[in-house]
């Protein structure tokens, strides 16, 4: 399977995203985490949940699917909270993973980091949004709020990996059906600028059929050349179903 990576730092000081692609005889795991701007040690957190997840992940093989990727991601919530036990610290993250194996596709996730689905031209959000921005969107479908500031108020977390209760959990208990021709990308919310529209523009349309080159790249060279004053830090993970090919950094 093609697995595509890309990050960029953005707009801030550091990079607090964290991300990992791992091939095995019978799939493809990927992970994308999302260290909390505005507490410390975000980018120690996305790391601890990250490997913390894949480690777990590896050596409990034995599970169901859907039960596994659930029981990594709890395993993750509580490497974080004893990596910032008796710190003085606090650090969070979002956590989004993926296992593609067998023409389907599982996941898990906590928080907003969006999973996209391009399929014959059409872009879909896949795993549910815990920000205050799905609730906002109610508003905006009853006309009391327009889309811009339902995108621009609602960032602040429902739920997150940070040691304590994991308030809400997408995971899926049967897994989703891929077809040949689709692209999954997992991403952080700095890409919201680009993908998360009402409607997909022509540029973006052209960039998601675009199967010459290394696609991930080509979403943030496209969010860096929106010259976003405040531009978040941004990770993309693209995979491929159809197309079997080295995994590239």
């Amino acid at each position: 399977m093609n697995a595509d990576i890309k990050q960029w730092i953005g707009k801030r000081e550091c990079q607090e995203d964290a991300c990992a692609v791992r091939h095995y005889p019978g799939g493809t795991l990927a992970i994308v985490c999302d260290g909390m701007g505005g507490h410390s040690f975000g980018d120690m957190a996305s790391r601890v949940a990250t490997d913390a997840f894949i480690d777990f992940f590896e050596t409990n093989d034995d599970m169901p699917m859907a039960t596994r990727l659930e029981e990594s991601m709890y395993y993750a919530n509580e490497k974080v909270g004893k990596a910032f036990a008796g710190t003085g610290s606090f650090g969070g993250t979002t956590l989004l993973a993926v296992y593609i194996g067998g023409g389907v596709m599982w996941w898990t996730s906590v928080g907003d980091s969006p999973l996209y689905l391009w399929r014959r031209g059409r872009l879909v959000r896949l795993n549910a949004d815990h920000s205050l921005r799905e609730v906002y969107m109610q508003y905006v479908k009853a006309g009391s709020m327009s889309y811009e500031e339902a995108v621009m108020r609602g960032h602040v977390l429902r739920s997150a990996v940070t040691g304590e209760s994991v308030d809400m959990v997408d995971t899926p208990a049967t897994p989703h059906p891929l077809l040949p021709g689709d692209r999954v990308l997992l991403t952080t919310d700095g890409t919201d600028d680009l993908l998360y529209t009402p409607v997909v523009t022509d540029e973006v349309r052209a960039l998601l059929n675009n199967r010459e080159g290394d696609l991930a790249e080509a979403i943030v060279r496209a969010c860096e050349d929106m010259q976003h004053p405040m531009a978040d830090n941004v990770t993309v993970i693209a995979l491929d179903w159809d197309a079997p090919k080295s995994i590239r950094y």
